[in-house]
């Protein structure tokens, strides 16, 4: 019986852990088919090494863990339109740079650089940023999501949507927030049912990317990422853990993330997935929505590898039938909430860190937001180291 019920509290079931499932989807599908139409990454492999990375999180972490695509990475990727091998060079790169962050604890000696103000200045920006995503889906849905009706109705319900999942949110009445995913869904299958052939098994391994891709990747992709990926998506992540699931995320150290998202970049890069990280902001959207366990994981990473394995030619036809009003009011609530959580600062810190994260997500860099924290904490501890004690100050204290 002592067995029995750990693994119970671990991987429990319920419309909260489904709610929570599908909580991110709304960064996760526009990456991922980007990645997949316009850089031409196969689909299935993308979602099973999604998949078992988010299945290994829950496992490795016991908490519902967040998976995510490496946003700043993809956006570039698909600009400069990147083939595959650059995409999975770039992969193994950061891959190695966590493993190497994660021995002998670098990564938790690193990670003291970032004071909590600079780690909720990220969490400012982090939230802003899905806020501004959440608009531009309903405003300007990508091409996947071929069923959405012409604005403005897609702003409309969205905003509707966004009510009926924070008061779900709040009242625990998970099922209202499933159900604006799930009408949509019927809806979009009414209006523009797809094509979808039945299941067919493949599987398309990349391997060792080419020489050549590696100079490219590491330039372009990889340089620019690695900042964001350490502040965001291992230090940030490692603190709202902490903050939601207290004693329970012990597991969760800035080393325990560089490792786990070390080896999940390698496994994906070699697989053929994408690149992935655990940013701090999916975190969020898992818990508020209601998932407590990694339960969560188990149902989320069990139905990106089936989709992978039976239907993987047809994702992008099945990404297109969900809401991108729904995802968008998923989006927008995560968001608020992990701004919010800056609230517990207070005076020149508090403004600090609202200013640098607001910018770093108007510039869509959140280094700029780290690095404006930190040069203005340096200077306000700068100005008090050297600023001149009041002659009557006690002698203990001039010293």
């Amino acid at each position: 019986m002592t067995t029995v019920a750990p693994v119970v509290s671990r991987y429990r079931l319920g419309l909260g852990e489904v709610s929570g499932a599908v909580a991110d989807l709304g960064i996760f599908v526009p990456l991922a088919a980007a990645l997949v139409l316009v850089n031409g990454l196969d689909a299935g492999t993308l979602l099973i090494s999604a998949g078992l990375l988010v299945v290994a999180s829950g496992v490795a972490f016991g908490l519902p863990f967040p998976v995510q695509p490496l946003k700043a990475l993809t956006a570039v990727a698909v600009a400069q339109r990147l083939g595959p091998e650059v995409i999975h060079a770039a992969g193994l790169l950061i891959g190695v740079v966590l493993l190497v962050l994660s021995v002998r604890r670098v990564a938790d000696v690193v990670a003291r650089v970032f004071t909590r103000t600079v780690v909720r200045a990220l969490q400012v920006g982090g939230g802003v940023l899905r806020l501004v995503t959440s608009a531009r889906l309903v405003l300007d849905p990508p091409a996947v999501f071929a069923a959405t009706p012409p604005t403005p109705w897609p702003l409309l319900v969205a905003l509707l949507s966004r009510a009926g999942v924070a008061w779900a949110a709040r009242s625990g009445r998970h099922g209202v927030a499933l159900a604006v995913l799930v009408g949509g869904v019927g809806a979009a299958l009414l209006v523009a049912p797809p094509a979808v052939g039945g299941p067919a098994f493949a599987l398309h391994w990349a391997g060792v990317p080419p020489a050549r891709a590696f100079a490219t990747a590491f330039v372009l992709l990889v340089v620019p990422q690695i900042p964001l990926t350490f502040g965001n998506a291992v230090v940030a992540v490692t603190d709202v853990a902490h903050g939601y699931f207290g004693p329970r995320a012990a597991r969760v150290t800035p080393a325990a993330v560089c490792r786990s998202a070390g080896v999940g970049n390698v496994a994906a890069a070699l697989l053929g997935g994408m690149p992935m990280c655990h940013g701090s902001s999916g975190l969020t959207a898992h818990y508020r929505l209601g998932a407590r366990t990694a339960g969560m994981n188990l149902l989320l990473g069990g139905g990106f590898v089936l989709l992978g394995l039976l239907f993987g030619a047809q994702v992008p036809a099945l990404f297109g039938l969900l809401p991108v009003w729904a995802l968008a009011a998923f989006l927008a609530y995560a968001g608020v909430r992990h701004a919010l959580l800056v609230a517990d600062l207070r005076g020149w810190r508090l403004a600090v860190a609202v200013a640098a994260g607001v910018l770093g997500a108007a510039l869509g860099n959140l280094a700029v937001t780290t690095a404006l924290t930190l040069l203005v904490e340096g200077a306000v501890r700068a100005r008090r180291h050297t600023r001149p004690l009041s002659p009557t100050a006690p002698k203990a204290q001039r010293r």
